[in-house]
């Protein structure tokens, strides 16, 4: 009698398969958005620290020109103007944007993303 092995996957490791990756693809939803918002930030605060002409802005004409990069790139969400803060110093004006991003995960469970970038304008 020949008997042969069987290889492959049972149902029940398919459905272990499956919850983890459908897990992961969730997680990822939830994080790469805000990943996303910080890094058109950098694309703003990179822009302004480019520009001539950024140093001699107010700070609410600075403000005003991060939020307008930012709502370009449908990244205006989660950073507000409280957020940032300018302040002069001896090498030029420094922006700091720090917030925090908080989303619901599963059930009581939030994912919680602290982010903080600066920007030296000279």
């Amino acid at each position: 009698m020949n008997l042969r092995r069987q290889d492959g996957l049972t149902l029940i490791g398919f459905f272990i398969v499956l919850t983890m990756v459908l897990f992961f693809a969730y997680a990822g939803m939830r994080v790469i958005p805000m990943y996303l918002e910080y890094h058109a930030l950098g694309n703003a605060l990179t822009k302004l620290e480019k520009d001539p002409a950024a140093k001699r802005m107010a700070p609410h004409k600075i403000k005003q020109s991060i939020q307008m990069s930012l709502w370009a790139s449908y990244a205006d969400n989660n950073i507000k103007d409280e957020h940032i803060r300018i302040s002069k110093k001896s090498n030029g004006v420094n922006v700091r944007v720090k917030y925090e991003v908080r989303k619901p995960f599963l059930a009581n469970i939030d994912i919680v993303g602290r982010f903080d970038r600066t920007a030296v304008l000279r």
